[in-house]
């Protein structure tokens, strides 16, 4: 299931700093039930944006393989911080795959750090 355009939008991509500025979907399904009154983006969802906005930047569509570290630091709850930046800091090339390091965060405010690890399938 593609999250884009359901849990959340692109609001604008910046190429040189390779980030994205998303706005999430509060009214999306997926934050009736998780949780009913008080909405918080699932980590897998976190990850899945992640894979999708990679996707948008890489031409190759590489797929994600393994999650090395994921670090949820802050809640993200779409009714307080509705907008949210995507920033990948590291893109590295190794053996087939893409190591990838990424924050998700707002103003001050760090929510995540992942490191994600990406068969390329133009390798």
């Amino acid at each position: 299931m593609t999250l884009k355009n359901n849990l959340y939008n692109i609001l604008s991509a910046d190429p040189e700093a390779k980030s994205f500025r998303i706005k999430l979907n509060p009214d999306c399904k997926i934050y009736k039930a998780h949780f009913p009154g008080k909405p918080i983006t699932p980590g897998v969802c976190i990850i899945q944006i992640a894979s999708e906005l990679l996707n948008e930047m890489m031409p190759c569509n590489p797929t994600l393989s393994t999650v090395g570290n994921a670090k949820f630091l802050s809640i993200i709850n779409p009714l307080e911080s509705e907008e949210v930046t995507f920033t990948f800091k590291k893109i590295s090339e190794e053996d087939g795959y893409l190591k990838v390091s990424a924050t998700v965060s707002d103003k001050d405010t760090i929510f995540t750090k992942l490191s994600l690890k990406y068969q390329n399938p133009d390798k």
